[in-house]
């Protein structure tokens, strides 16, 4: 019987074809039990990673925790020691004090001054009126005083407050205050101690047009100053305090600094506090024990 070569030649590749598509399966299907192994091996080392995460983040909490609960003690512990050992540490000292106040509010540190023996005469607030005065305001103010036009206004009320502050000018005093350059909580009783408390919320040149030339005009009457600031100003005012070769404490707001100011006072020198400006944390207290 003769064979049809057409149908021969169909049913061979029939074969082949079925034998490629079989082969073709196979690997499919063994490429696939690849792939599931190999995304089982990668989620399985996920899952570890992420319990050794989930660990180490335990960890970090608790140790987080410890060392919140250890600060809390310490800063307990000083709380109950610092009222203790700050009062009358002025006494014998003849620290009247007035506190210039710029920006920060000096509440804490006026409780502080007063438990450790300090008189505080007077506290100054300088507002940002005199930064901005108009012509007219500037002509008022010149011609009330007696004082000559061609004077840079800024200074003259700077000159003008320190008057104030060392000669206990009232009348000067209650002027300024009516006109908003000024706010007076206290008596004018000439002080032997100026605190200035600055620091800003953004950079500002107030300290070359306030404080700086206020500083200046101080040390003249040879009052000591002390430049302070809170921890947490956006600007600090620090730099330029020391440019006027003060002492000062960048930390005032915590115990620590209130500490420092009260030390400045019993004679330290120096620039405490925590940030680059400071020289150290605070003054040496075996030195202290040692006076």
């Amino acid at each position: 019987m003769l064979i049809n070569i057409k149908y021969l030649v169909i049913t061979v590749i029939s074969v082949f074809l079925a034998l490629g598509i079989g082969i073709l399966l196979g690997v499919q299907l063994d490429s696939q039990d690849i792939v599931l192994q190999q995304q089982e091996s990668l989620i399985k080392t996920m899952e570890q990673k992420y319990d050794r995460m989930s660990e180490n983040s335990l960890a970090l909490e608790n140790e987080v925790k410890a060392l919140q609960e250890h600060i809390q003690r310490n800063e307990m512990y000083m709380h109950n020691i610092f009222s203790d050992y700050i009062k009358d540490k002025l006494k014998g000292v003849n620290a009247n004090v007035s506190i210039i106040e710029t920006t920060y509010a000096c509440s804490d540190l006026k409780h502080t001054l007063k438990n450790a023996g300090a008189n505080i005469n007077s506290s100054i607030l300088i507002t940002d009126k005199v930064l901005n005065i108009s012509d007219i305001e500037k002509n008022e103010l010149l011609e009330y005083f007696g004082a000559e036009t061609n004077l840079n206004i800024q200074t003259f009320i700077i000159q003008r407050i320190a008057d104030i502050i060392t000669q206990g000018n009232q009348e000067a005093a209650n002027y300024l205050e009516e006109k908003g350059y000024i706010d007076i909580d206290g008596n004018l009783s000439a002080p032997n101690f100026v605190i200035i408390a600055g620091g800003d919320k953004e950079e500002t040149d107030k300290p070359e047009i306030i404080d700086l030339p206020l500083i200046k005009e101080l040390k003249k009457a040879g009052i000591t100053v002390i430049g302070v600031e809170a921890s947490d100003v956006p600007y600090s005012y620090i730099d330029s305090y020391k440019k006027a070769r003060i002492s000062t404490v960048d930390n005032v707001d915590s115990i620590i600094g209130q500490t420092s100011v009260v030390l400045i006072m019993k004679g330290h020198e120096g620039n405490f506090g925590i940030k680059k400006s400071a020289r150290s944390l605070m003054p040496d207290l075996a030195e202290e024990e040692e006076k």
